[in-house]
């Protein structure tokens, strides 16, 4: 971790506390005070380490063949904040708008969608910058010379996708059973 800027170790700050405040929020009790705050906090820590991605063009990762990042280069990776910020501010106007069918949906998979790309972040980070992690992948990977495009990466990647896909389909479910009660405690509630 030697040689990284001041908007770098904002950007690794922010997007350690939002793991850990997504984390909390994705396994805990949806729609309560707890979760409005923290959803809160949340949304200001994936704002400080999206933005703060912008900043960051001196990431040596040019013995790497081709280089994502760079100065001057509006890679991939900003192309990655920018998708997160979409869906972020999404996630942010449906949330105050869920007694609506579709943004009681769009509320919980925009948001999962902006977890999903920060701990696909940090696979590709641990790829790059742990280096017995980044020894194995390369050493394992049949003369790849980036981390990111090795085996290893695909395999965890690909173990992220499934989780969130898993987890997305239990939220559309928790979502249609919550609105189902709902409607049914507004019919049993009306005079017959």
């Amino acid at each position: 971790m030697t040689g990284v800027s001041i908007i770098g170790w904002l950007h690794s700050i922010a997007a350690t506390l939002a793991i850990l405040l997504g984390g909390v929020i994705v396994l805990g009790p949806k729609g309560t005070p707890r979760h409005r705050f923290m959803g809160r906090a949340y949304v200001v820590t994936m704002l400080a380490a999206n933005v703060s991605a912008f900043g960051v063009y001196h990431f040596d990762i040019a013995r790497f063949s081709p280089p994502v990042v760079g100065p001057g280069i509006f890679g991939l990776f900003h192309w990655e904040a920018v998708f997160t910020l979409f869906f972020l501010g999404l996630g942010l106007f449906a949330a105050a708008r869920q007694k609506r069918a579709a943004f009681a949906y769009l509320h919980p998979v925009s948001m999962l969608v902006t977890y999903y790309m920060l701990i696909g972040g940090l696979v590709n980070e641990v790829l790059v910058r742990v280096s017995v992690v980044r020894d194995f992948a390369l050493a394992h990977a049949h003369g790849a010379r980036n981390p990111a495009q090795t085996p290893l990466a695909g395999m965890l990647q690909g173990s992220v996708m499934l989780a969130f896909i898993v987890l997305l389909i239990v939220f559309i479910v928790q979502v249609a059973l919550s609105r189902r009660r709902m409607r049914r405690g507004a019919m049993q509630s009306q005079p017959a």
